[in-house]
């Protein structure tokens, strides 16, 4: 059935190039485009009644982006796939508990299919509950710190470092949030050095020192962070 998953595929992304190369505009290439589609699901389809995961998960998709009041049948094929184990599907049904598309809201569900899909490799997933944890309801810094840490090794982009320093800053640990803060700045996060910033300046959580203070104003100006060039613009540096 992989053949005719792989099959499904290579005529989707046939139709994706007709919309690419504005080829849609008249009746008869939408017509072609909507019949290469039509195909692509039919091969889906049959791969995915007898048992084929990724042909599943494209079910999924398919139904939840492109079909009309479809989220049902997303969650149904989204939910197949789930439960052989394929994080992708793991993830999009925490999306759909989370937001009731297709099935009631439960959070409780949404954040069992998270996990499912964090600890399957899924680093979006992992990044998500870090969130939860750190600002949700049910907030557990401890919690959000594994989370984002495992995110971290996962491979997910953006400000984790600043986010895992926060969450240490909260529980008062400032010995890892300051060694947090740093990798982050060290990575470019222009915030987050001013962040540090502000810690050295008024002695929270670290001894005071101004001329680190400066330092880290200065690094978050040249990462382009607009306050730290304010605040060395009103205090003559």
């Amino acid at each position: 059935m992989e053949e005719l998953y792989q099959k499904g595929m290579e005529l989707w992304e046939t139709a994706e190039q007709l919309i690419k190369q504005h080829k849609i505009a008249s009746s008869e290439g939408r017509s072609e485009m909507v019949s290469y589609q039509k195909q692509a699901v039919e091969c889906w389809l049959t791969a995915a009644e007898q048992g084929n995961v990724k042909a599943q998960y494209q079910l999924g998709y398919y139904y939840c982006n492109y079909g009309k009041n479809s989220n049902k049948k997303a969650f149904e094929w989204y939910s197949k796939a789930a439960e052989q184990g394929y994080a992708p599907a793991q993830y999009e049904l925490g999306f759909l508990y989370c937001y009731g598309l297709g099935v009631p809201m439960n959070q409780k569900m949404s954040r069992y299919w998270y996990e499912k899909a964090a600890r399957g490799g899924m680093a979006a997933a992992a990044g998500i509950l870090g969130d939860r944890y750190c600002e949700g309801k049910s907030r557990n810094y401890k919690k959000a710190v594994y989370w984002y840490t495992r995110a971290l090794e996962l491979g997910i982009q953006g400000a984790v470092e600043h986010r895992i320093g926060w969450c240490y800053e909260k529980l008062g640990d400032f010995s890892h949030a300051i060694e947090w803060y740093v990798k982050g700045a060290e990575k470019g996060i222009g915030d987050t050095a001013y962040h540090l910033a502000e810690l050295y300046e008024t002695g929270t959580g670290v001894p005071k020192d101004f001329t680190k203070a400066i330092e880290w104003y200065r690094v978050s100006a040249k990462l382009g962070y607009p306050d730290a060039d304010l605040w060395l613009k009103e205090n003559g540096f």
